[in-house]
């Protein structure tokens, strides 16, 4: 009989390895579902509204065309550069989101989410932003910072002025600048051009969503165009923005002598714009429609592709 020499010391140290293989996989488990509540709570899906005008920019400025690992490059900055400044936005208005009832589910202010776990994720967020625009050139890594900023504190704008919506504009249009940037020091006046696009496309977008909240806004004192207007005027600058978008696009095709079909997808893009307009009709009274979610997510959805699918069809056709 083979005699025992494991001993206590030997069963001590065995369950300390046990033990700090379950602390790990805890640490893990949990490092993981906070990041899947984050992830959901800003909603990643949704970097897709800028994205398709970003890649866009290669058709328009006469970019080189990327390597496979510029692509991922490209696609992580956009990523992490939307998820820092939604993550910060979630952050900061954490407090406003609790005494807002459209809100007060976010992950955050229902406690599902740590303030410091949502400030942690979208921190990481940052550096992997910083990196990968390092990593693309030196003068993306420069203007990686400064351009952090701009993006992490657009919910600070609504407590001082009602031009939030453009801010926020000015955040997402800076996506196709920033590529052509990254990719060869500079932007061509058609990328400028598509920028400004995006700008004001998005503030007429957000002008419409904003309205769910003219009321709390107003109690708050929080900043919009719905909290300054009546519904019917704030519809009609968020169509004079949408169609302010479609001059510029036609402006960005006459500067980098697109053809035909790259009209015609501009045309469609107007089409699903009224279309927009069209759906939430009932709001002029209000400033409550039905369909302000399919209006606001599926049509902003189906425009920034609709303009990409065109862009690209013209330039392989031409």
């Amino acid at each position: 009989m083979v005699p025992d020499h494991s001993g206590p010391f030997n069963n001590v140290a065995s369950k300390k390895r046990l033990s700090l293989t379950t602390i790990t996989q805890v640490r893990s488990s949990s490092i993981l579902s906070t990041f899947k509540l984050f992830a959901s709570d800003i909603k990643i899906i949704h970097s897709i509204f800028a994205m398709p005008f970003a890649a866009a920019a290669f058709f328009l400025g006469n970019l080189p065309w990327p390597t496979p690992r510029q692509i991922m490059l490209l696609l992580f900055c956009m990523v992490t550069a939307r998820s820092t400044a939604m993550g910060m936005n979630r952050y900061l208005d954490r407090h406003i989101d609790h005494e807002n009832p459209r809100t007060r589910n976010r992950k955050i202010p229902s406690g599902e989410l740590s303030a410091s776990a949502g400030l942690g994720w979208s921190l990481v967020s940052a550096a992997i932003f910083i990196g990968c625009a390092a990593s693309l050139s030196p003068l993306a890594g420069y203007c990686a910072i400064p351009l952090l900023v701009i993006l992490s504190f657009y919910s600070l704008m609504k407590r001082v002025s009602m031009l939030t919506h453009w801010y926020l504009g000015i955040c997402l249009g800076l996506a196709p600048v920033a590529v052509s940037i990254a990719m060869i020091g500079t932007a061509h006046g058609a990328v400028l051009l598509v920028g400004a696009s995006v700008c004001l496309w998005t503030a007429g977008f957000d002008i419409i969503y904003a309205l769910q909240d003219q009321g709390f806004d107003r109690a708050r004192g929080l900043h919009s165009i719905p909290s300054r207007y009546t519904p019917a005027v704030s519809i009609d600058i968020s169509r004079i923005c949408f169609l302010s978008m479609i001059v510029l696009l036609s402006g960005a095709g006459l500067l980098s002598d697109r053809g035909q079909i790259y009209y015609l997808g501009v045309a469609a893009i107007a089409v699903l714009l009224a279309y927009e307009h069209f759906l939430i009709r009932d709001a002029k009274l209000t400033g409550h429609s039905n369909n302000l979610n399919l209006a606001f997510f599926n049509m902003n959805a189906y425009i920034s592709v609709i303009y990409f699918a065109f862009t690209v069809l013209d330039a392989v056709v031409r």
